[in-house]
């Protein structure tokens, strides 16, 4: 089987390329080799490498910088996606959507199942969910979105790698960190969300949409203290700098975010079962602590 992404250097991209099964081919096309918001390029690569699979791992994903970036953020998220998906159906290949928790407003009470209707409230969201409905629009089997949530992973910028630099700070410098407390989701270590991407491809046919992201939930703050724990115990850090739980008001950002963001994962259960985040946060940082010796 042929898997081609779009997107080499990303988080998600990264984790394909460390777990890639040995009777899987894996093409990795960077922007530089083909700019997605150009339709004949994504044509000419597609048709040159015929993959059996498209897995599009590229997004414009700073959701900071994406409110003051919009025709950006849509050419990127929006408009790309609704060329992949005509190529892709032309040639009659399948293709595989990445989205995100922030889709949802975060109003709910439970877990968000793959059927609950969506209502983004940042353009990041909003582009993502514009997304979604270029593919849903198809009604096809062949292709299908998959949300994850808090993805983290050893390259690229993310909540973990933050913490750690915060964290190895000395006290003098940092005397407290504060964390937004008022803000639920589940963490997902990039490689858990690679290995159901695998599995995925080798299914017959897709649902339409699919949740993944590690087992369990917590705040930010509970994030963070978990992250100082385990990595004070494997000695990444040498001392606890005091988290100071903060409302998302306190955090002065210009983004509006999802109170409560958590997918409900169930459904995707029985192609692959997810661990613990807490448990998948140990093997990240166990992983940074051999890097470091």
């Amino acid at each position: 089987m042929k898997i081609l992404t779009f997107g080499q250097t990303g988080q998600l991209a990264n984790a394909l390329k460390c777990t890639q099964p040995d009777t899987i081919e894996l093409i990795q096309l960077t922007r530089q080799q083909v700019d997605i918001t150009q339709p004949q390029l994504i044509y000419e690569a597609l048709a040159h490498y015929r993959p059996d699979i498209i897995i599009n791992c590229a997004a414009y994903t700073d959701v900071e910088r994406a409110e003051s970036n919009t025709t950006q953020v849509m050419q990127t998220n929006v408009d790309a996606v609704r060329f992949i998906t005509h190529v892709a159906r032309q040639l009659g290949i399948r293709f595989i959507q990445l989205s995100t928790d922030y889709v949802f407003n975060g109003c709910s009470p439970t877990p968000y199942s793959v059927s609950q209707i969506p209502s983004a409230i940042n353009v990041y969201g909003h582009s993502k969910l514009l997304a979604e409905n270029v593919i849903l629009q198809q009604q096809s089997n062949q292709f299908c979105i998959v949300r994850t949530s808090w993805l983290y992973h050893h390259s690229g910028k993310n909540f973990v790698s933050t913490m750690l630099h915060l964290m190895s700070q000395t006290s003098e410098a940092l005397p407290s960190i504060n964390i937004v407390n008022d803000q639920t989701g589940s963490p997902t270590l990039a490689e858990g969300l690679a290995h159901f991407l695998w599995k995925l491809c080798l299914q017959n046919h897709w649902s339409p949409i699919y949740h993944w992201s590690d087992a369990g939930m917590c705040t930010w703050y509970e994030f963070a203290q978990e992250i100082q724990s385990q990595a004070f115990a494997l000695g990444l850090i040498s001392s606890k700098v005091p988290l100071i739980p903060v409302t998302s008001q306190a955090y002065h950002s210009r983004v509006k975010r999802p109170a409560f963001s958590v997918l409900d994962t169930k459904a995707s259960h029985s192609i692959f079962k997810p661990k613990p985040w807490q448990q998948q946060l140990a093997q990240y940082l166990y992983s940074c602590s051999l890097k470091k010796k």
